[in-house]
């Protein structure tokens, strides 16, 4: 029983399958993951990048477990490793010793949120061209990265949260097309701040379809978003939230500023990255359960 659950625990952290996804060999960082590409993944294949040849290296991320992931590629690059800084949700031991950490709250964001990614925003705007800059991305990110754009407060956003997700109950998906809109790294923005280096994104989920992570995304976001200021506001409608958030939530996105919509493919496609989703279902906790059960001769464990 211990060794099947052993299978399950060690597949379904990603910690495991990032350090399976990277090595370093002869001064080069060798990313190596067939099985973590998205389907149909036009940039399939090995992401070999030169050491010597790089200048600085960077770890960026947001989500619940996330330093999990963020410690895989900390002991992989030692010293090779610049700076980073991730956000984890209040009560994460912390874990990492090169990365920063700062906690945050979810499903409802709060200062600690705010302080991450202020944090995040400063790293950025060291990243240059000839740079490497991880994203490491995992479910929760959308409430833990979370820096509101100017004219709106953290505490309308917490409104907003709280009126659609709590209040009306409406899923994540709904929620996103908001406040995606109002947040200065959302929605590929924190890609489009790091554009002129070439970005690696771990995105600590099950693999998706490439096509789908370009034209329907709404949660990963180091990646485009599939919304528009006019989603945004036909979601507040459709919950009858639109005459009930804050003032500046309206006015914002009643204004449709086209400087602050959010990412598309088409701006997207023209940076240089790769994505690895480092908890494949195909090597998922049930899957590697299963396998050593079979292993053992359980066929019916």
């Amino acid at each position: 029983v211990v060794e099947v659950l052993e299978a399950g625990l060690v597949a379904a952290d990603p910690y495991y399958h990032t350090k399976q996804l990277l090595r370093i060999e002869n001064g080069k960082l060798i990313l190596d993951g067939k099985d973590y590409e998205p389907y149909d993944d036009p940039r399939s294949g090995l992401a070999v990048f030169d050491l010597d040849e790089l200048d600085d290296v960077y770890v960026l991320g947001a989500g619940k477990g996330i330093q999990r992931a963020a410690k895989a590629i900390e002991e992989v690059l030692g010293d090779k490793l610049t700076a980073g800084h991730v956000i984890a949700k209040h009560g994460d031991p912390k874990i990492l010793k090169r990365i920063e950490v700062t906690e945050g709250a979810h499903p409802v964001p709060d200062e600690g949120c705010v302080r991450g990614c202020q944090r995040i925003l400063e790293l950025t705007k060291r990243v240059k061209k000839g740079d490497l800059v991880f994203f490491v991305i995992a479910n929760g990110v959308s409430s833990l990265l979370t820096l509101p754009v100017p004219s709106v407060t953290l505490e309308d956003v917490r409104k907003t949260t709280y009126m659609m997700q709590i209040d009306r109950g409406a899923p994540t998906g709904d929620l996103n097309a908001i406040r995606n809109h109002l947040d200065v790294l959302k929605a590929g923005r924190m890609a489009r701040l790091c554009a002129p280096a070439t970005m690696v994104h771990i995105i600590c989920f099950y693999r998706s379809n490439y096509k789908d992570l370009m034209t329907r995304n709404v949660w990963l976001h180091s990646l485009p978003d599939s919304t528009t200021f006019a989603d945004a506001q036909a979601m507040l409608k459709r919950w009858k939230a639109w005459d009930e958030v804050p003032h500046s939530v309206r006015d914002f996105i009643g204004r449709a500023d086209p400087k602050w919509e959010t990412v598309k493919r088409n701006e997207y496609e023209r940076m240089a990255f790769r994505i690895f989703h480092v908890n494949p279902r195909e090597l998922g906790h049930i899957k590697m359960a299963s396998k050593k059960a079979m292993e053992l001769g359980k066929r019916h464990f």
